[in-house]
């Protein structure tokens, strides 16, 4: 079970106050999670952002009804040199492999319906979902606090996406694009003359293999080991380089304040505010 809040809501202030509370005494109630409203973005230029309105089993990502995803999972602070330096040759070559066994396993699974087998024909989703950056910041004795330490994670989390999709793009070039980008342009490429050519060259120089690459949960930017340190809250704008999210809660909060609880949500909201322009308090089951 899943409470959906929008905290840009605007109950009355006791009903808020009531609603936070009640969130608060279930948050390490099983299997009851907290999510917020979002939308799943596409690396791709061509093709437009998705409401995310169903949670993916197991996962916790936040993803479009009757989705089909190939999950994964790669820990940074794995790749850390003892000098605090990434061993991103090492690195790449395992987001390389992620990608390709994930496309080869589009070909393979047998989904649970004919809409989510349909899905992953035409969208070929994947969700690289890329961990340990609070890891990273402790191992590294960084400040999380400090605007340098997460400039330096955006630089890494970008070296990310552009070897994800370098990778998706020469699987397009030599298998053919996700068939959601010609669904795209139907439009366009019947109406032929100038924007026809346009987009054809668009596709040429920007069509991946996959809709979607990268996922993140919010309490990735947390250490794993020990209580939940706030400072490492200001990692959170990381969320921004992630195509989906996941807001299954893997970090002890048990030392954290009811306020603590509700600030670190208003503030994840406030980063995701641009992915997301409406929706209500609701609960979905």
């Amino acid at each position: 079970m899943f409470f959906v809040m929008d905290v840009r809501a605007s109950p009355s202030p006791q009903s808020a106050d009531r609603i936070w509370r009640h969130l608060w005494e279930m948050r390490d109630a099983v299997p009851v999670s907290m999510v917020l409203p979002t939308v799943v973005s596409s690396p791709c230029p061509l093709l437009a952002e998705e409401r995310a309105d169903s949670v993916l089993p197991a996962t916790g990502i936040q993803v479009p009804g009757n989705s089909a995803w190939i999950p994964m999972q790669v820990d940074v602070s794995q790749f850390l040199h003892d000098n605090g330096d990434i061993h991103l040759g090492a690195l790449e070559k395992v987001l390389n492999d992620c990608v390709d066994r994930g496309d080869s396993l589009h070909d393979s699974r047998a989904w649970s319906s004919s809409a989510i087998q349909f899905d992953s024909w035409l969208n070929r989703r994947l969700a690289v979902a890329i961990h340990g950056w609070g890891d990273l910041v402790s191992r590294r004795g960084a400040d999380p606090r400090a605007f340098r330490t997460l400039k330096e994670l955006e630089q890494l989390a970008e070296f990310v996406g552009k070897t994800l999709r370098a990778r998706s793009r020469a699987l397009a070039r030599k298998k053919g694009h996700c068939p959601a980008v010609d669904v795209a342009g139907t439009k366009i490429l019947t109406g032929g003359g100038e924007m026809k050519l346009r987009w054809q060259r668009a596709v040429n120089d920007t069509a991946l293999r996959h809709r979607n690459l990268t996922a993140m949960s919010v309490w990735d930017v947390f250490p794993q080991r020990g209580p939940a340190d706030l400072r490492y809250v200001d990692l959170l704008p990381l969320l921004r380089c992630a195509n989906c999210l996941s807001f299954q809660r893997s970090v002890d909060i048990s030392h954290w304040t009811i306020y603590e609880f509700r600030r670190f949500y208003e503030r994840v909201s406030a980063i995701l505010r641009c992915k997301f322009d409406s929706g209500q308090i609701a609960k979905q089951v």
